[in-house]
């Protein structure tokens, strides 16, 4: 990501600044204490994100911008400031709060300094960057991604598509712990349990609809974690990809085929059988085709909610003791209202679809722009994952939600193959981080 939208960033936070402080002017002093505890929760995570790209292995600070920003990160604890220079303490005198005032003027000062400094950076990257050959292929470099031989897109960038694809779909298959695939037999299940409660109490008497039904099925499957949060479900090989030069869209696009190539079959089984049970194969075309289509919907929907709304993968009782169960509580209400809107966008379709068909007198157009409408807006869906991802405060949540813990199970499976690995060979094992 260019540092220009770092800057741009820095531009809003400071009106955003002063707003709150024009407005505490007005503002009892228990509101001003919120604001206050909030302004330094911001900075605890402003100072860990800073903490985490100081030691990522990507980081190509020079050495003066390195010494600064370990000056920053070495300033007093942001709990501990008010301890430090006496405000808050009892009883304040006018004294104290002049030297307070002082100090506000002092800092106010440093960061206009800071924020002319970091504009004159930014514009010197952008030279260096003009300087350098913007345009040409070895320039991806600058932005951390691996420059990618040929001379056109499909030479670069498919060889390497299909060799994610395929690396992505054996580390489903054969990878332990199989988590992803676990994922999708749960959610498999609860879909097939879902159709055999609609046979049980005799829900599929109208028997033109039934070649249909296989589409709820899909509906839970592709609405699990592993489509709707495919950034962080894996972190730890998404996070070593990112920081090994992979692009992001590379990734969201090799894991919805992956996905597509495992459960597209399974949705032509499920309305195969289903139109063999209504004895009507002429709806089995339609039921293929919208099988397609929503799966295609949903994974252009879950590319954006992977990126905007990413959850770490951690038992629930991690996840009180990390303060992220309601961001996971969230997450999950909008995932399901969500998933009533990607049914009504192909039911949508389904209507329209109908509609032409009786028009035209034939079922093979509208079963293709059905598909082909499908296919654009997966499209549109990804690049706008895709363009949320590179906004600054988005992509800190994104790394965030991405970073390893022990606790997760394919943490815990590295770490055993480490140790299994060092039992071997007599060497110590690696931890992971």
């Amino acid at each position: 990501m260019a540092a220009v939208d770092d800057l741009a960033e820095l531009v809003e936070r400071a009106a955003a600044a002063e707003r709150a402080a024009l407005a505490s002017k007005w503002k009892e002093r228990s509101d001003v204490e919120a604001v206050t505890r909030r302004v330094r929760r911001n900075l605890i995570d402003q100072t860990d994100d800073l903490r985490r790209s100081a030691a990522s292995p990507a980081d190509q600070v020079s050495d003066r911008w390195r010494q600064l920003r370990q000056a920053g990160l070495d300033r007093p604890d942001p709990l501990d400031i008010d301890a430090s220079d006496g405000v808050g303490q009892q009883p304040v005198t006018h004294a104290d709060a002049a030297r307070a005032e002082a100090d506000a003027r002092a800092a106010v000062a440093l960061a206009r300094m800071s924020l002319t400094e970091a504009q004159l950076a930014v514009l010197q990257a952008r030279l260096a960057r003009i300087d350098a050959g913007d345009a040409e292929p070895e320039a991806a470099a600058i932005d951390g991604h691996t420059p990618l031989a040929g001379r056109n897109a499909v030479i670069r960038h498919g060889p390497a598509l299909a060799h994610g694809l395929h690396g992505e779909i054996a580390y489903i298959l054969r990878r332990k712990p199989r988590s992803v695939v676990k994922s999708l037999a749960i959610t498999l299940a609860l879909g097939l349990l879902y159709l055999g409660f609609i046979r049980v109490f005799e829900w599929d008497k109208d028997q033109k609809w039934l070649p249909y039904l296989g589409l709820w099925v899909i509906s839970v499957v592709m609405g699990g974690a592993v489509c709707i949060n495919a950034m962080s479900f894996d972190a730890m090989r998404v996070r070593a990809a990112l920081d090994s030069g992979a692009r992001l869209w590379h990734l969201l696009v090799i894991k919805n085929l992956a996905l597509l190539c495992l459960v597209t079959p399974l949705g032509f089984l499920l309305s195969l059988l289903l139109a063999w049970r209504a004895g009507d194969w002429g709806t089995l075309l339609n039921a293929c085709a919208l099988t397609i289509c929503f799966i295609v919907l949903w994974l252009g929907v879950g590319n954006v909610l992977s990126v905007a709304l990413p959850i770490r993968d951690e038992p629930i009782r991690k996840r009180k003791q990390s303060g992220s169960l309601k961001q996971f509580l969230i997450a999950f209400a909008v995932s399901y209202a969500i998933g009533y809107l990607v049914n009504f966008m192909l039911l949508w379709r389904v209507f329209a679809a109908q509609d032409l068909a009786q028009k035209l007198g034939e079922s093979i157009i509208p079963i293709l722009l059905v598909v082909l409408s499908g296919l654009f807006m997966w499209f549109l869906l990804t690049i706008l994952a895709v363009t949320v991802s590179q906004q600054p405060k988005v992509r800190r949540t994104l790394l965030r939600e991405m970073a390893d813990y022990k606790s997760n199970a394919e943490a815990q499976a590295y770490a055993a193959e480490a140790a299994a690995e060092a039992q071997v060979t007599g060497t110590t094992p690696a931890t992971v981080a």
